[in-house]
């Protein structure tokens, strides 16, 4: 079995940063404590100030229960009343070699 990895990238508009990097912040917690999960780190791109995570799971169920994991829809319920409605956009990303 592969290793899923992505990119999740989540525009934010500078007023509402802090509150959505915090719960981006919380969440992430959660996140790395989930079986299968190998990596959750968020970043902030200079350029556009966006939010940008970058993950990897063990392969597509520890993904899958990720996906199903009711924090998740939490989270992304919580994040879309900070930004009006925005979310994040994902780049599933594959091994060159």
């Amino acid at each position: 079995m592969s290793e899923i990895d992505l990119i999740a990238t989540i525009p934010v508009p500078a007023d509402r940063l802090p509150a959505a990097s915090a719960l981006l912040l919380a969440y992430g917690e959660l996140v790395r404590a989930e079986p299968g999960n190998l990596r959750f780190e968020a970043y902030r791109d200079r350029d556009s100030g966006a939010m940008v995570v970058v993950e990897r799971y063990r392969d597509q169920a520890a993904f899958d229960a990720h996906l199903t994991n009711s924090a998740n829809a939490e989270f992304n319920g919580k994040l879309a009343e900070v930004l009006d409605g925005g979310g994040s956009s994902l780049q599933m990303l594959e091994p060159l070699g």
